[in-house]
């Protein structure tokens, strides 16, 4: 079974930060998106809120055999609960299923993508026009009927 190795999660530095919304990203070399969901040794864990980016966890877990294992996906799903989303270069179906039936969004880039690229226009995009999946998970039931009562008012 490939069990998380390792966790570091970041202490605060005093200033109490509200993340709007957290994202995961598959990543070997912690500078660029470069692995595919299922077989990721290394998860970093990124909190978005409206004036900031801050890390909040990176997660290891053992290397990955080669082929499918539910055992596996379900536990890198388990250890991103509370994400919005996940960024990797490729994932299969059942893991997208799986990430689907949690409420996280599966999105995948070009091998190599930088991660700092990737993290400021996840930021303007919140900033600007934030899509569906940034702040589904924080709103109330009443917050998502105004948020799609002003979707339906704006222009098509």
């Amino acid at each position: 079974m490939n069990a998380m190795q390792r966790q570091l999660r970041v202490i605060e530095d005093g200033q109490q930060r509200e993340h709007v919304f957290k994202v995961a990203f598959a990543s070997e070399s912690k500078h660029c998106v470069d692995q595919h969901f299922g077989s990721a040794h290394t998860f970093l864990v990124y909190g978005f809120g409206e004036h900031h980016i801050q890390l909040l966890e990176a997660l290891q877990f053992d290397q990955a055999k080669p082929g499918h294992d539910k055992g596996r996906l379900k536990q890198r799903i388990d250890a991103l609960a509370g994400c919005a989303a996940v960024f990797s270069n490729a994932c299969g179906h059942s893991a997208n299923e799986l990430l689907k039936q949690q409420g996280i969004c599966s999105l995948m880039v070009d091998s190599d993508t930088e991660l700092s690229v990737l993290l400021g226009d996840i930021h303007l995009q919140f900033i600007h026009q934030p899509l569906p999946w940034m702040y589904s998970q924080n709103l109330d039931p009443q917050q998502q009927e105004q948020r799609l009562n002003e979707l339906l008012d704006e222009p098509w």
